[in-house]
C-alpha cells in the first residue's frame, strides 16, 4: 500500500476556498464588495424550520406540499446566501436544532420515488389538465433539496449529525452517480440551448399560457434537464460523504465503499464527463452555473468545480486512513483506478496540489501484485447481513402506485390549472420576487433588464367564454410609445412612467385599426377567479432591447367588471412596482351596457442608471 503517513485525516488540508453555492462552476464573490442584507431574520428562518415536516409520495403537489416546498426554497436560497458571504449561516444552525436534516433526506427520497414511480404515469395527464407548471415544481424540488443538503454538509458537525440516515443518502448519491455513467453521453449531447432553469418556470408562471410545440415533449425534456442538473449537484455530496465517512456510522462506511464502491463510480466520470462536450461545429463546452460555456481547446485542463469535487471525493477514498483499511485493493479496483492516472498532470497538480498523494499512491499500485476478487476483498458479498435502507424501503416496497397516481390525479392536479394555480402565485411572489434573490442565483438583476428599452408592447385577452367571437383565436394588438416618458420616486426605487397607445397605422395606407373589446359577464355572472372558464385576463407580451435583451409576458388577475352601466373606464394592472414591471391598462366603454375597448397603457419600468443611460 501507499507510504502515506497514517492518521484519521488525509496528511494534506486543501485551503482552497470551496464554499458551496448555487452554480456548478466557479464561486462568485459579492458585487462592489458589500454583503446583501439576508433575505429573511434568523427567527423567520426558525419559524420555517420547525414547521417541516415528512410527507408521503402521494402528499407530493398538494397546497401543504407546495407550502413547504416554498419555505424549503426560501431556505435554500438563504443558506446559499450565507456561505457566499461566509456569514452567520443561521439556517444550518436551525436545521441542526430542529433535528431536520434527516427530514430532508426523507423528503429527497419521496420526491426521487415520485419522479421515478408516479410522473410517468401522470405526464399527459397533467398537459392535457394543463397543469404542467406544478408537476414541474414537484420535479425541481428534487434539486432544491440537493443543493441545500450541499451547503449542509459542508461542514462535518452537520453530515455527522445524519447518524443512519446517511445510508440512504449513500445510497442516493450512488443511483445519481450511476445513472451519470449510464447517460454521460445522452446528456451532453443534449440541445445547446441549455437546460430550463427555475427563473424561466416563472416567468412561465407569469405568463399563465400554454406552451409552445409539444406540450408533453417539452414537459420531458424538463424532467431531463432537472436529473441531469441534481446529478451533476450529486457530485457535492458524493466528495463530503467521502470526506466525512470518519464521523460517520461504520454501516455507512461499509455501504460506500463495499456495497457501492463509490471509487468505481467516479473513474468512469472522470475519463467520460457528461459536463464537457464538443459541439457539431467543432466549439468545446464545459457546463458551468448549469449554462453551457465555450473553452478554447487550450484551456481544457482548466478544472471547473464539478470536475474537482470528483477529483476530491477519490482523493479521500484513497488517503483517508481508515477508509483505506477497510477497502480492499483486488485486480479490478486496482485496474479501475489506474484509469485515471493518465489524467494526473503538472497542470492538474498546480490546480489541486493534494492529487500528489493521489499520483505517488497510483504509481505504487501499479507495481503491487493483488490478488483477483473473492468475497473476503471486495467480492459481492462481504457482508453476510448488512444495513438495509430504512427509508426508500418503507417509501417504495409493495406500493399501489395505480391507486397514488388514482389518488394524485383526481385529489391534486385537477383542482386548477397554471393559469389559476394561486399556490404557484404565492410561490413566484413568495421566492423568486424577494430582494437580492438575483445575486444568489446568478442572474442579472432584474432592476438593470427591466431598465433597458423597452422595444415593443402588445396586448391580448384571455378567457374565450367572454369574448365576443369565441371561435376566433385570443386577438392581440401592438402598441406605440407617445408623448415623453415621466420619472416616478417610489418605495420601491425610481422609475419611469411611458404612456403606449394602440398602433394607428399612417392615413391612406388602407390598413384597418385593430382594437380589442372586452364583453362584461351579464350581471350576476360576475368572473369567478376560481374558474378558468370563466375568467377575463389581459397579457401582456414585452420584448425589451439593449446589453441583454430579452422577451417576458405578463398577465392580470381576472378583471373585476362594475355591476352597473355608469363607470365608464376600468384599470386593470399587470404586474407590479416591486417586481420591477407594472402595466397599468385602460379599459373604456363607448356606451351603457356595452362592451369596454382596450385603450392606453402606462408602463413603469425602473429608471436606468446614470452611467448606463450615458
Amino acid at each position: 500500500m501507499s507510504s502515506l503517513a497514517a492518521g484519521a485525516r488525509p496528511e494534506h488540508a486543501w485551503s482552497l476556498k470551496d464554499r458551496p453555492t448555487m452554480a456548478i462552476g466557479e464561486e462568485t464573490s459579492t458585487p462592489d464588495g458589500v454583503p446583501a442584507a439576508p433575505l429573511f431574520s434568523p427567527w423567520e428562518a426558525e419559524q420555517r424550520i420547525e414547521t417541516l415536516a415528512e410527507f408521503d409520495v402521494a402528499d407530493v403537489g398538494s397546497s401543504l406540499w407546495m407550502k413547504q416546498h416554498e419555505a424549503i426554497e426560501q431556505l435554500n436560497l438563504q443558506a446559499h446566501q450565507s456561505a457566499q458571504q461566509q456569514g452567520d449561516e443561521f439556517v444550518l444552525e436551525a436545521l441542526l436544532t430542529f433535528d431536520k436534516l434527516r427530514t430532508l433526506v426523507h423528503e429527497l427520497l419521496v420526491t426521487e420515488a415520485w419522479r421515478v414511480n408516479v410522473f410517468p404515469r401522470i405526464k399527459k395527464a397533467l398537459v392535457d389538465g394543463k397543469a404542467t407548471m406544478r408537476g414541474y415544481f414537484c420535479l425541481y424540488h428534487e434539486a432544491t433539496l440537493v443543493n441545500l443538503l450541499c451547503v449542509c454538509m459542508h461542514h462535518v458537525h452537520a453530515t455527522e449529525s445524519l447518524g443512519e440516515t446517511a445510508v440512504d443518502l449513500v445510497d442516493y448519491v450512488s443511483r445519481r452517480l450511476v445513472e451519470m455513467n449510464a447517460k454521460a453521453r445522452v446528456w451532453s449531447k443534449r440541445a445547446e440551448g441549455g437546460s430550463k432553469s427555475a427563473e424561466a418556470s416563472v416567468k412561465a408562471v407569469a405568463a399563465a399560457t400554454e406552451p409552445v410545440g409539444d406540450a408533453l415533449a417539452d414537459l420531458e425534456n424538463q424532467a431531463e434537464d432537472i436529473l441531469f442538473q441534481l446529478s451533476v449537484a450529486t457530485t457535492t455530496l458524493a466528495r463530503y460523504l467521502c470526506e466525512h465517512l470518519n464521523t460517520l456510522p461504520l454501516s455507512v462506511l461499509t455501504r460506500a465503499t463495499d456495497t457501492h464502491d463509490l471509487l468505481c463510480c467516479i473513474v468512469p466520470l472522470i475519463e467520460n464527463p457528461p459536463w464537457t462536450r464538443r459541439t457539431k461545429d467543432g466549439q468545446w463546452q464545459k457546463l458551468i452555473d448549469n449554462k453551457w460555456t465555450d473553452f478554447a481547446p487550450a484551456d481544457l485542463l482548466t478544472l471547473t468545480k464539478t470536475e474537482g469535487q470528483l477529483w476530491l471525493a477519490l482523493f479521500h477514498i484513497i488517503c483517508n486512513n481508515e477508509i483505506r483499511k477497510r477497502y480492499h485493493f483486488n485486480s479490478f479496483r486496482k485496474g479501475q483506478l489506474l484509469r485515471a492516472r493518465k489524467y494526473i498532470n503538472e497542470v492538474l497538480l498546480d490546480q489541486l496540489p493534494v492529487l500528489a498523494d493521489v499520483q505517488r499512491f497510483m504509481d505504487e499500485l501499479s507495481l503491487m501484485e493483488v490478488p483477483e476478487p473473492t468475497a473476503q476483498q471486495g467480492g459481492s458479498s462481504v457482508l453476510l447481513m448488512e444495513q438495509v435502507s430504512v427509508v426508500q424501503e418503507k417509501l417504495v416496497k409493495e406500493r399501489d402506485w395505480s391507486a397514488v397516481v388514482k389518488h394524485q390525479l383526481e385529489s391534486i392536479f385537477s383542482k386548477q390549472n397554471d393559469a389559476t394555480d394561486k399556490d404557484l402565485r404565492r410561490l413566484v411572489d413568495n421566492v423568486y420576487a424577494l430582494d437580492g434573490v438575483e445575486d444568489v442565483l446568478g442572474e442579472a438583476p432584474i432592476a438593470e433588464l427591466y431598465a433597458q428599452e423597452l422595444g415593443s408592447l402588445s396586448l391580448s385577452i384571455l378567457g374565450s367564454a367572454l369574448l365576443s367571437d369565441p371561435t376566433s383565436p385570443p386577438p392581440h394588438v401592438e402598441y406605440t410609445r407617445s408623448g415623453k416618458p415621466k420619472p416616478l420616486t417610489t418605495q420601491h426605487g425610481a422609475f419611469i412612467r411611458q404612456k403606449w397607445v394602440p398602433y394607428a397605422p399612417p392615413e391612406g395606407s388602407g390598413q384597418e385599426q385593430h382594437a380589442l373589446h372586452v364583453v362584461p359577464p351579464e350581471a350576476g355572472t360576475a368572473a369567478d377567479e376560481e374558474k378558468s372558464d370563466g375568467a377575463t385576463m389581459l397579457k401582456a407580451e414585452v420584448a425589451f432591447v439593449g446589453a441583454s435583451p430579452f422577451q417576458s409576458a405578463l398577465c392580470s388577475d381576472p378583471i373585476v367588471f362594475p355591476s352597473d352601466d355608469k363607470p365608464t373606464k376600468v384599470w386593470v394592472q399587470l404586474g407590479a412596482l416591486k417586481d420591477k414591471l407594472a402595466i397599468q391598462v385602460q379599459l373604456v366603454r363607448a356606451e351603457p351596457g356595452g362592451p369596454f375597448r382596450v385603450g392606453d397603457a402606462f408602463v413603469s419600468a425602473p429608471a436606468p442608471e446614470v452611467g448606463a443611460a450615458e
